[in-house]
């Protein structure tokens, strides 16, 4: 569906602060169907999170053998439970926790790998179109800052999940190999049709896509890794994204998300493009609470 401006202007926000992410039941049936349902038996009678989140890293500290397919349904695992019951906010740390400890548990993937890892969490996490698709995106981007901050698998695979999600909507195969991860996620940005979303109602697929475009290029490493930020492509992108940022200019309606939509840009792409990068790389075991917490923010 493509939802209209209409349908959430002055709702989005308020629904989006009350939405509860994964369930027991959503759990259960992910595990129930996945390569992994024999690790954790006590999944299906347990739904308290802090039991959930501290039974799952316990297991995972155990000798494990793990196939390729076994990974992919312990990163998608992981990402679903940073979202489970999220109305309880004393489990941040645990949340990441158990992102960290599936992280480590290959050294690297080549970039075959790294393809079947994003395209397989795309397929199991992002669902629907529109303003469904954008939820499932938000459930899952809630976990970027933990694979980021992990190690250089999970900041591999965090960058490598996000530009899929371009890709898939822009139909354009991206190569996951590690490298000049900004430019791909630019030229990718450069083909959708921003003018055209904003006046026929699809906000919620702009606000997804640059949020995702945000947080590529806000890892400290793929700028890192972009030999030519800070001579040519930060300022490319400034200046480009100034001019999406007026596409409501001419629209006939401009509400609360709109104004949000563009808030976002200015603070987090225009302005994002030429200050410190926000996502940075550390070790999530030397995180307080508060710290994590602030990971969100």
């Amino acid at each position: 569906m493509n939802v209209s401006a209409a349908s959430f202007n002055n709702s989005f926000v308020e629904e989006d602060e009350i939405r509860l992410g994964y369930n027991h039941e959503n759990i259960k049936t992910f595990l129930g169907k996945s390569s992994i349902k024999d690790l954790f038996p006590f999944a299906n009678d347990t739904s308290d999170a802090k039991q959930l989140l501290d039974r799952f890293v316990a297991t995972l500290s155990g000798k494990l053998e793990l196939r390729l397919e076994n990974l992919l349904d312990l990163f998608t695992l992981s990402i679903m439970m940073v979202t489970y019951q999220r109305d309880n906010l004393l489990l941040t740390k645990e949340r990441f926790m158990l992102v960290d400890a599936v992280s480590h548990l290959a050294d690297s993937l080549n970039s075959e790998e790294l393809n079947y890892m994003a395209t397989g969490l795309y397929d199991n996490l992002i669902r629907g179109v529109g303003l469904e698709r954008l939820e499932s995106v938000l459930d899952m981007q809630a976990a970027i800052p933990s694979l980021v901050a992990s190690c250089r698998l999970g900041n591999n695979i965090a960058v490598a999940l996000l530009l899929t999600i371009m890709g898939q909507y822009t139909g354009v195969p991206v190569q996951l190999d590690n490298k000049e991860s900004a430019h791909k996620a630019f030229e990718m940005a450069k083909l959708i049709n921003w003018q055209q979303l904003a006046d026929s109602g699809r906000q919620a697929d702009m606000f997804m896509l640059v949020r995702t475009f945000s947080l590529i290029i806000n890892c400290r490493r793929v700028r890192e890794e972009c030999l030519d930020w800070k001579d040519n492509l930060g300022a490319e992108i400034h200046k480009y994204f100034l001019q999406v940022r007026k596409a409501f200019d001419h629209t006939a309606a401009f509400g609360s998300f709109e104004m949000m939509i563009e808030r976002f840009i200015a603070y987090c792409v225009v302005r994002g493009a030429t200050t410190t990068p926000q996502l940075c790389n550390y070790k999530i075991s030397e995180l307080t609470n508060s710290e994590s917490q602030n990971m969100w923010d």
